[in-house]
């Protein structure tokens, strides 16, 4: 009987034993690493559509794969679409504002708060970017006012640093300066300049803007000269900065992010050089 006791100790001690042994080794394999996403936003009245030709030719050159959709109410609910392959090198994820016509400032607590819900859900620490028109305010107010991830790239395309036509600029009303300023500083700008102390030192910038061959240097919508104070307003808190201005026919504000080749290479390249 005291041989049966003790041979049912041993047993227990054993099965105590591979229990806690086997235990680390399940919790290691349940955490999944994702490789560092691109968020494409897209500008105002705009949405997913945007960026449908931008991932078709990362996928179809095996550069970048979609991976979700992130869709964000204006009650700021996050609704993820898709699967996310944690193998996939370049994911790529649409952000959607369902509210597509509310203010920078809102979209930047929306955006933050989308941030907020990747890193912990998929285990990620950092980002990348391809913005559009109004999305490129969407993504520097976020990323100067907050940063739950940290930005390393960014594609900001047609931005309206220093406003819009029709939305606070005109065309040839405003330069650049021998100092570098603008002439003249609108709201969007002081916004921008605003942020500059708290704004994260490090990302790389590629700054593409169109001149549709009009004569206004602009793209129709969005002046160069606007683009351009992208540099005075944030440049010393960046690690890297370049423009590339684009001519011809699909260099208009809503082809230039859609239908522009050059774009979209040149924005695939700085990314996953």
């Amino acid at each position: 009987m005291q041989i049966t006791k003790k041979l049912k100790l041993i047993w227990l001690l054993l099965l105590l034993v591979a229990v806690v042994a086997i235990q680390p080794q399940h919790t290691t394999s349940a955490v999944q690493h994702y490789h560092r996403p691109t968020l494409l936003i897209h500008g105002l009245a705009a949405g997913s559509a945007t960026y449908d030709h931008f991932v078709a030719r990362a996928e179809r050159t095996d550069r970048g794969q979609y991976a979700l959709t992130a869709r964000i109410t204006p009650q700021n609910k996050v609704h993820l679409l898709g699967h996310w392959d944690p193998n996939d090198p370049h994911p790529l994820i649409k952000v959607v504002f369902v509210d597509n016509m509310a203010s920078w400032q809102r979209n930047a607590v929306w955006l933050n708060h989308l941030l907020h819900v990747l890193k912990n859900k998929y285990n990620i620490r950092s980002f990348d970017a391809v913005a559009h028109s109004r999305g490129n305010l969407d993504l520097l107010m976020a990323y100067g006012q907050q940063h739950p991830l940290e930005l390393k790239r960014a594609v900001l395309v047609s931005v309206p640093a220093n406003g819009a036509l029709g939305r606070g600029d005109e065309l040839g009303a405003n330069r650049i300066l021998k100092d570098g300023q603008p002439k003249l500083e609108r709201p969007a700008y002081h916004d921008l300049v605003h942020l500059r102390p708290t704004f994260p030192p490090g990302v790389h910038v590629l700054n593409i803007m169109g001149n549709d061959g009009n004569g206004t240097h602009s793209d129709g919508r969005v002046t160069n000269v606007s683009s351009r104070s992208l540099k005075p307003a944030l440049g010393t808190r960046l690690a890297s900065y370049h423009n590339l201005v684009v001519h011809g026919r699909f260099a208009t504000h809503h082809t230039i992010i859609r239908r522009n080749a050059k774009v979209q290479r040149a924005a695939m390249n700085f990314l996953w050089h």
